[in-house]
């Protein structure tokens, strides 16, 4: 019996169609950097990528027995599951004291990068995530050890609560979502000093 597939002229529409939407993502194409600790993104091996969602939806009764639902509130509290490469200087041991000790067990800024700029020498992406206040906290132990394990990495596991906004909830975006305390602050210098913005560089917005 001959197997019924589409034919070549509709999968060169499907093709077609698919490179318009933008040519698949490899899942290795992202790095994880926690603020003040750029370097340690070539030890985080896995982790979430964030994304915009809603709360889970409320249903409504209504009169008569009609069922229906709503749109539950925008989701801003996250939390993800990281995978960490030990190194024999300990780099992940200091960096999980320091977030105990140093930060009291929250990082303020994760910065999460996917796609490349140029060859992929820097660091940066063609998009950024910001993931605010960031509670890691690592599992019992630093790794599993085994003696007889001659040709498998040390890894560390921890876990990360984060808030997440999106990219329209950046300080001192623009059109119509524009941030509601970036315009107070335009409008505040403005009227105490008479001061006005002059130009933008990397979001943050020079008065003068």
């Amino acid at each position: 019996m001959k197997t019924k597939t589409p034919s070549a002229q509709a999968y060169r529409k499907q093709y077609e169609t698919a490179k318009s939407l933008g040519a698949a993502m490899l899942a290795c194409n992202a790095v994880l950097v926690p603020e003040g600790y750029n370097n340690l993104y070539m030890l985080i091996q896995n982790f979430q990528r964030p994304i915009m969602s809603h709360n889970d939806s409320a249903d409504v009764d209504y009169a008569r027995g009609l069922q229906a639902h709503v749109a539950g509130t925008l989701k801003t509290n996250f939390e993800g599951q990281w995978t960490l490469i030990e190194t024999e200087s300990g780099a992940i041991s200091k960096f999980a004291e320091e977030i105990a000790v140093k930060h009291g067990g929250i990082l303020p800024l994760v910065r999460i990068y996917d796609g490349f700029i140029g060859d992929g020498d820097n660091i940066k992406g063609s998009r950024e995530y910001e993931l605010i206040d960031c509670a890691i906290t690592f599992t019992d132990g630093g790794g599993e050890i085994d003696a007889a394990s001659r040709s498998q990495i040390l890894q560390v596991q921890a876990s990360c609560r984060y808030n997440y906004f999106g990219q329209s909830g950046k300080i001192g975006a623009t059109g119509s979502g524009a941030d509601v305390f970036a315009n107070t602050l335009v409008n505040a210098l403005s009227s105490l000093g008479g001061l006005t913005p002059q130009f933008n560089s990397n979001d943050v917005t020079i008065f003068g």
